[in-house]
């Protein structure tokens, strides 16, 4: 599950990581202390009963800090997260010099990306001097210290923050590889349709669409219909093409899942392009898939048609 931990706040999301440390290090994780404390969110002091694993722990003493954002599509690789970085390292030194730390564990639910994350990992080693240094992102908070603890899950309800999105990316990236293949080819028939249709569509309802979905009109605008509509007629072509009957029936099996998971967790996100970004770093995120931008059109088609979405 990917666990929509942008929605807890900054004292949840520490004592989120308190319950985590207490696991991995053991019972004598001091807890976090609300305010300024100098770059020390949470220490212990000992051997470490599981971390980095069961046989191989750190030992001395931890400096635990657990920064939060409520930016769902935040990262590790964010100007804001290395200046923030730059400023902790500072920290580190001066506790360094003092003989105060050992090992510095820095929780986020920032994404943590493979070669900008060792990169910043590899700076705090280099300038701190510190051996045992880890950076844990959300999906490590995801997969190995959220999703095989029931207790936490619970205690921080954090089942109503997640979205099962099992939609068979594989169809979708048939679609997505196949839509790309006809594009040459439809493009130059439809030219003159596509520009038609650019300023033929019905305001009003849109409009009304917009408000009741919470979409935002400069995502309306700067997105759909600058870069999207244009679009429009290539698909609902391709998808009225006989010879890829097999693709429609994928498409519309797409659409309907996503129709039922986004009106049973619509509540988990604020407007409704947050859903758009969302899925779109669910499919493309460590793929190489050609033609990923037809992802936000493919999204913003079934939006506009009405398939996904209040009406």
């Amino acid at each position: 599950m990917d666990y929509r931990l942008e929605l807890l706040d900054d004292s949840q999301f520490e004592n989120l990581v308190n319950k985590i440390c207490q696991d991995l290090l053991g019972l004598g994780v001091i807890s976090f202390a609300t305010g300024k404390d100098g770059g020390r969110d949470g220490k212990f002091n000992g051997t470490a009963s599981r971390y980095p694993s069961g046989r191989d722990t750190w030992k001395g003493k931890f400096i635990i800090q657990a920064k939060h954002t409520a930016n769902p599509i935040a990262s590790c690789a964010d100007s804001d997260f290395k200046t923030t970085l730059n400023s902790e390292i500072e920290k580190i030194k001066k506790m360094v010099a003092a003989g105060e730390i050992d090992c510095y564990l820095l929780f986020t639910n920032r994404k943590y990306s493979g070669l900008s994350g060792e990169a910043l990992l590899n700076k705090i080693k280099k300038e701190t001097g510190l051996n045992n240094v880890a950076i844990i992102g959300k999906e490590t908070l995801n997969d190995l210290y959220i999703n095989s603890n029931r207790s936490i899950i619970t205690e921080f309800q954090l089942d109503l923050h997640h979205i099962p999105f099992n939609f068979a990316e594989e169809e979708i990236r048939d679609i997505i590889l196949e839509f790309h293949k006809e594009l040459p080819n439809i493009k130059a028939t439809l030219e003159a349709e596509v520009n038609r249709v650019k300023f033929d569509f019905d305001r009003i309802k849109i409009e009304e669409k917009n408000k009741k979905n919470n979409l935002s009109k400069d995502y309306f605008e700067n997105e759909i219909l600058a870069h999207s509509l244009q679009d429009f007629e290539k698909i609902a072509s391709f998808l009225a093409d006989t010879r890829n009957d097999e693709y429609k029936e994928q498409y519309f099996d797409i659409a309907t899942e996503l129709r039922n998971l986004i009106q049973l967790k619509r509540s988990n996100f604020a407007g409704f392009e947050e859903i758009f970004i969302f899925i779109y770093k669910k499919i493309s995120d460590g793929n190489k898939i050609k033609g990923k931008r037809h992802i936000f059109t493919i999204l913003h088609y079934m939006y506009y048609e009405c398939i996904i979405g209040i009406k």
